[in-house]
């Protein structure tokens, strides 16, 4: 579980545009002749406008209630909840911001399993810090009676949940070998079989309860082999779907795994801050009501989140927080399935980048290096970051023989893995050795480089 590169966020306007199939310059003109027609008077049409609004400047409320007209929305929504968020309603897709319902929890996982064509996200934008903060509110608000009362009781139709908790589990170890981008379609085939079992199948009680978990599950690593693809935008259209089948099964340990997720994407595309809140809520919801490994995976989070706003002090109290969290964790504990991968916080490539990101690359390194000891033979995905991050603290120390033999053992490790976020690193890590090309072994190494990637 660690990173992606930065990328930024393409504005909710620019997606509602394409997705009409209108330029600049077309665009404006639809605008402004909306604005006559609904008596606002004359409107300038100029395309530098609308790329003025792309790029942050807030419309007039005329210039607002002409595209609302122009997309189908109702005025009272753009008052409402305001710019750009209304916006959301002209996406295709179900509205991010729609009541918590079991109907629109399926709609939600029917667009998210049946719909590939948009999977790769090119017409969906980044999720704005304004709707990140509604959706969790309205989350929280809505399941915290629901999570307060706990689950009880066994299985019922045991032989079918347990044949899909066995498919979902082989998922998690293929994508630790293989890396999300293969596991992908595997994912969205077994979420749509789950979500036909929800809407058409006879299920109650805990039956019900649990194929609302495997949903969740699903759709939340769907989101997270997105998320590795390098696919941001469709990691948090994943997620969104996921946030309401879980808002069905209330398991506090799993929503806070689901919201822990969300966060690190926040981290990877240069909103720690918000990353922290939310990690803030994922160890709310847990509370009292998780094992001391779940808590320490919280916590490891939230010092990378901490790291990357800068704050040394809180990052480091709570490193050791989740460490003595880790320490009280026991054999026989009742932990989550999903939390197989979970490892000594300090092991844990996240600490190391934190580290990093706090400009302490000897710390870095050797936490890295006892992290990728402790790694398990399969885990080639993250073999390959915690080498990448190696060999970049390694080059910031100027150790750079080791860095550039570093290197080369992650771009052969790299060769069998399907990763967005490792192929990211990687040009990272080329960038960071760049300035050292004088040396021969950086030259060689940056050759290689360029020629593979």
């Amino acid at each position: 579980m660690t990173s992606t590169g930065t990328s930024s966020s393409r504005h909710l306007l620019a997606a509602v545009r394409a997705a009409t199939g209108h330029s600049l310059a077309t665009y404006a003109k639809a605008v402004a002749e909306r604005a006559a027609a609904l008596g606002y008077g004359g409107m300038a049409f100029r395309r530098e406008k609308v790329a003025r609004w792309e790029a942050g400047a807030k419309p007039e409320m005329p210039a607002q209630l002409a595209m609302a007209d122009l997309h189908g929305v109702d005025p009272e929504q753009v008052r409402a909840r305001g710019w750009p968020d209304w916006l959301l309603l002209a996406l295709p897709g179900p509205d991010v911001l729609a009541p918590f319902t079991p109907e629109v929890t399926l709609s939600a996982l029917d667009d998210l399993a049946a719909d590939p064509t948009r999977a790769d996200g090119a017409d969906i934008p980044l999720l704005p810090a304004s709707v990140l903060e509604a959706l969790t509110t309205q989350w929280t608000e809505h399941v915290q009676d629901t999570i307060a009362r706990g689950i009880e009781g066994g299985y019922i139709g045991v032989e079918v949940s347990t044949s899909i908790h066995t498919r979902l589990t082989a998922l998690w170890h293929l994508d630790d070998s293989l890396g999300g981008t293969a596991c992908t379609t595997s994912a969205r085939t077994d979420l749509k079989m789950v979500t036909k079992l929800l809407r058409h199948a006879r299920h109650t009680g805990q039956l019900t309860t649990d194929l609302h978990f495997l949903a969740a599950e699903y759709a939340r690593f769907l989101g997270w082999a997105e998320f590795d693809a390098g696919n941001t935008s469709g990691a948090q259209r994943a997620w969104h779907a996921a946030l309401r089948a879980s808002a069905e099964a209330a398991d506090p340990a799993h929503s806070a795994y689901l919201f822990a997720n969300l966060a690190l994407a926040c981290v990877y595309d240069g909103q720690p801050g918000m990353g922290s809140n939310l990690l803030a809520t994922a160890r709310d919801i847990a509370g009292t009501r998780t094992t001391p490994l779940v808590a320490a995976m919280i916590d490891t989070w939230r010092v990378r989140a901490t790291a990357a706003t800068g704050d040394a002090k809180q990052a480091a109290r709570l490193l050791v927080q989740a460490e003595n969290e880790y320490e009280r964790a026991r054999t026989g504990d009742d932990n989550p399935a999903w939390a197989y991968w979970m490892c000594r916080p300090s092991h844990m490539a996240e600490t190391g980048r934190a580290f990093l990101d706090l400009g302490d690359p000897t710390t870095a390194e050797s936490l890295l290096t006892d992290g990728l000891a402790a790694l398990e033979p399969g885990a080639m995905r993250d073999r390959v970051l915690y080498l990448a991050w190696i060999a970049t603290a390694q080059a910031r120390r100027r150790d750079l023989d080791a860095a550039a033999e570093t290197t080369r053992t992650a771009m052969d490790i790299a060769s069998v893995v399907e990763s967005g976020r490792c192929t990211t690193l990687l040009a990272d890590l080329a960038t960071e050795l760049e300035p050292h090309r004088a040396s021969h072994s950086v030259s060689s190494v940056l050759d290689r480089l360029d020629n593979e990637h």
